[in-house]
């Protein structure tokens, strides 16, 4: 197949952009990435430009609620700073990551080109979650993984842990910060802490903090308080029905040893 039929992103319209800074947070363990840009997004009235529709997504359509369907994608928002002189920033979310080795590479290479060259892009956030092999008493801690040292000093005295993390960086999440490392553009993997594969809100917001203090945003939690306490209150019925205490399910892919958490994706 061709690479333009491989891969494609359609501008729905040309924008223009300050110094911008990507936030990218695609399905993956906890949906912690997809949960902040979504918060993001709706929380600062995000507005579409671009779409990547590729055959490396898995071969399904969405179904809408007028009936109709789409394709899956990945899809770019604009929010544009009020501050002058301060940084847009470009929201990447979307329904799934690539399913094959060979899609994940083309794709995520294509993105950073394409925030570098099109976008004139200056600083890559990508954003996941840390999978742990136990339950998170407390705060969910939030780890980093940069692309050099001077990014880990731009962290210093923040909540960001360097050199915590072990293991592997599947997906987006870890391959757009290997790629903009390869092309000289600055950037961080923050990971949130978390114990659950599907949903963590509580992830989430510890990453959402991190940011709103990095990029000087006020962001309202309301809705992923919310969703915490919705989360909270499904575990302890379950707990309930089970008559025993919850016991979080063994996770494949890595060490369980809980001084060795797994992070995939």
């Amino acid at each position: 197949m061709k690479e333009e039929r491989k891969i494609r992103i359609v501008m729905k319209k040309d924008v223009k952009l300050n110094k911008p800074i990507l936030i990218a947070g695609l399905p993956g363990i906890g949906n912690v990435g997809k949960l902040v840009v979504e918060h993001l997004r709706n929380e600062f009235d995000g507005v579409r430009f671009a779409t990547i529709y590729s055959s490396h997504f898995p071969h399904r359509v969405v179904m809408l609620k007028n009936g109709g369907v789409r394709l899956v994608s990945n899809r770019f928002y604009i929010l544009k700073n009020r501050k002058k002189n301060g940084s847009d920033i470009v929201i990447l979310s979307g329904d799934d990551q690539a399913v094959t080795p060979e899609g994940q590479y083309e794709i995520n290479m294509r993105i950073v080109e394409f925030f570098k060259d099109k976008l004139k892009g200056e600083f890559i956030y990508t954003i996941g979650g840390y999978s742990t092999a136990e339950a998170v008493a407390g705060t969910p801690r939030v780890f980093g993984n940069a692309t050099n040292k001077n990014v880990i000093a731009q962290f210093k005295g923040s909540k960001v842990l360097f050199g915590k993390s072990k293991g592997t960086i599947w997906g987006s999440a870890g391959l757009i910060i290997a790629f903009a490392k390869m092309s000289n553009l600055d950037g961080i993997c923050l990971m949130g802490e978390t114990a659950f594969a599907d949903f963590d809100p509580s992830a989430a917001k510890a990453v959402l903090s991190v940011l709103a203090e990095r990029l000087g945003l006020s962001i309202d939690t309301k809705n992923i308080d919310k969703m915490i306490s919705k989360t909270t209150n499904a575990i302890k019925q379950l707990e309930q029905q089970l008559g025993m205490g919850f016991q979080m399910p063994q996770q494949q892919g890595g060490p369980q040893n809980p001084e060795h958490p797994n992070y995939i994706r």
